[in-house]
């Protein structure tokens, strides 16, 4: 691919993220742009890892969960090898394995389960917050990832909550929503970890004084959802424990529809 010679990051661009080049049996490729923060975006290697396991599942049968583990941090300038191991081939139940690998060895890696169509019950217990302002009353910016958000501005700690709707065009492929969604659940989890640490994430100075870094991240997939639409991502923290801080959080649409659940853990340490 093109290279910039200033920066010896790939010419890649947002509007790509979601396209995998095949490298052989149950293997693909993936580059990623180059983020203003200088790191692969954690969400990127979600969705990318997902992307690659769900292209060697059958199409009747849709992701229900996934679960990974970050390793090591993503190098921008090279790209991402998505190896999937095929666990389990059902009539009800998919399982695959997919570690993404780069010249360091595994960065991360994740188990995800898909399910064929059943008929059952239809219930939800979730709802959206009381007094959530609706997308366009609230201020609003690109996060430098691709996504839009739009601050919801929660007056109860520790949560973040925020709109947020993928800004590049996406194909009208429900597996490509899916990774879209896994990819924008990443945003601000670690927001919601950091306001349940007794300094806060308040002050300019926030990232002098102290290092965040995802460790894993789990998504429960309970609807279909369109990820160029906004979905409101309401994450709440439950405080810290030996540098390390949890986030759970429900994901929903405009209407009130309970679209996924999300859990990430994360490392809070003071900078030496």
């Amino acid at each position: 691919m093109a290279s910039d010679p200033h920066s010896g990051l790939s010419a890649f661009s947002i509007d790509r993220i979601f396209e995998l080049e095949p490298h052989g049996g149950d293997v693909w490729v993936g580059d990623s742009p180059a983020y203003p923060w200088g790191r692969i975006f954690g969400g990127l290697v979600i969705a990318q890892a997902l992307l690659a396991a769900t292209k060697t599942v059958a199409a009747e049968h849709i992701v229900h969960s996934l679960h990974g583990y970050f390793i090591l941090g993503g190098d921008p300038r090279e790209p991402v090898r998505y190896e999937v191991t095929r666990l389990r081939n059902g009539r009800s139940f998919t399982t695959r394995q997919v570690t993404a690998r780069q010249s360091g060895g595994a960065i991360f890696t994740m188990s995800c389960s898909y399910q064929g169509g059943e008929s059952g019950a239809e219930t939800q217990t979730a709802t959206v917050p009381a007094g959530v302002p609706a997308p366009a009353e609230c201020p609003s910016r690109d996060d430098g990832s691709g996504v839009r958000i739009a601050e919801a501005s929660p007056t109860e700690e520790p949560v973040s909550r925020l709109w947020a709707r993928m800004t590049v065009d996406l194909p009208d492929d429900p597996a490509v929503h899916a990774c879209a969604l896994a990819y924008m659940t990443d945003v601000n989890a670690m927001e919601a970890v950091a306001a349940s640490h007794p300094e806060g994430p308040a002050g300019d100075d926030w990232d002098q004084r102290f290092m965040m870094a995802s460790l894993d991240h789990a998504m429960w997939f309970h609807r279909p959802v369109r990820a160029d639409d906004w979905v409101l991502m309401d994450v709440r923290g439950h405080g810290v424990t030996g540098t390390r801080g949890l986030a759970t959080g429900n994901v929903f649409d405009a209407s009130g529809t309970h679209l996924a659940t999300v859990a990430q853990e994360g490392l809070i340490r003071r900078r030496r």
